[in-house]
């Protein structure tokens, strides 16, 4: 549980920092959201990141806030990834990351550059980097936007041109991305999947197994995830997904749990790091919890939802009963079954 304890300190400015990326205004950025690149909508601000998680985004060009230009001289182009809670920076063998905390308007984070392990063996480094352009010390805040795409005529494909994402500094410096989006993603299988959807019930875990295969991909065998079938330990997630929040939380009745996701157009899951409560749940409860958090933190799976075979009785106040299947990335598939969020 070190692990978590570590990570509950930061527990309440986390779940700000969830929500506070939602609660920019209203204003939008018109762009193409659709990850197939079928659509030009307008992007809501509290959607900017998950949108941005499907381009291919790379330097362009860093200003001053007086609007001059801070010449970038390097051999490798850093590059900028976008996960739940997290941004990745590359450039050649370097990868630095950061987590995105809560911020104070007109900035949306907070945060310190962390350095990763080298991502290859090259030994080379460039002498400009995206170290240089943050603060060596501390916490720095700084926020996240869309800008209009360039130089755009009647006879632009808006929906293949180039995007623009700016990190504005709390120094007033301005990092301008350009981005390339991803290629187009497979279509989903089973019934349509939206966070709506998923936000209107609370999802308890059915069955989780691991399945395992030979060196030619054909399974072996399968077996119970054990810690996941204690029934004083039920557990479940929940999305909320109003317009100043978005968080999906794990648990297992016991500690309450918040972590930034994204709901991709071809029904993947991302979940950020999860961020708990510290109330004690007995050796078991710990373990238990302690698996559940490890598991799906940081994790991505392929989401398949179905009818149950059992037709819905119309009684009144009923509703469609639904199986989720989340195909977890490392393999594992996990059974969630609904039922209505109970009214506070």
């Amino acid at each position: 549980m070190k692990k978590l304890m570590l990570a509950s300190a930061l527990f309440c400015s986390t779940v700000l920092a969830i929500s506070g990326c939602q609660s920019m205004s209203k204003n939008t950025v018109s762009v193409a959201y659709s990850t197939t690149q079928a659509d030009t909508l307008d992007i809501p601000k509290n959607q900017v990141m998950q949108w941005s998680s499907g381009y291919n985004w790379q330097l362009s060009e860093v200003t001053r806030d007086d609007g001059q230009l801070i010449p970038i001289q390097s051999t490798n182009p850093i590059r900028l990834a976008i996960d739940p809670g997290r941004l990745h920076f590359y450039q050649g063998c370097t990868h630095d990351k950061i987590d995105l905390f809560s911020g104070a308007p007109p900035f949306s984070y907070s945060s310190y550059i962390v350095q990763l392990p080298a991502t290859c063996t090259n030994s080379s480094t460039d002498d400009y980097n995206i170290r240089t352009l943050f603060e060596d010390y501390g916490t720095y805040m700084f926020g996240i936007k869309l800008l209009p795409t360039t130089s755009l005529t009647a006879q632009d494909d808006t929906t293949a041109s180039p995007k623009r994402l700016a990190l504005t500094m709390e120094n007033g410096n301005q990092l301008i991305f350009t981005g390339i989006a991803k290629p187009l993603l497979s279509p989903p299988i089973g019934l349509p999947i939206s966070t709506k959807l998923l936000a209107n019930y609370k999802w308890h875990l059915e069955s989780a197994v691991a399945n395992h295969y030979d060196e030619q991909g054909k399974l072996m065998n399968r077996e119970p995830i054990s810690d996941f079938y204690h029934p004083d330990y039920p557990i479940s997630f929940e999305i909320f997904s109003q317009s100043e929040n978005s968080i999906i939380s794990f648990g297992s009745n016991c500690n309450g749990s918040g972590a930034p996701y994204f709901l991709l157009d071809d029904n993947t899951l991302k979940v950020g790091m999860i961020i708990s409560t510290m109330m004690g749940c007995g050796e078991t409860g710990n373990r238990i919890e302690t698996t559940l958090f490890n598991f799906m933190q940081e994790s991505s799976s392929t989401l398949t939802l179905s009818m149950q075979l059992q037709s819905a009785t119309g009684n009144k106040g009923d509703y469609p009963r639904y199986n989720l299947l989340q195909t977890m990335a490392t393999g594992e598939t996990l059974i969630w079954k609904n039922e209505p969020k109970k009214i506070p």
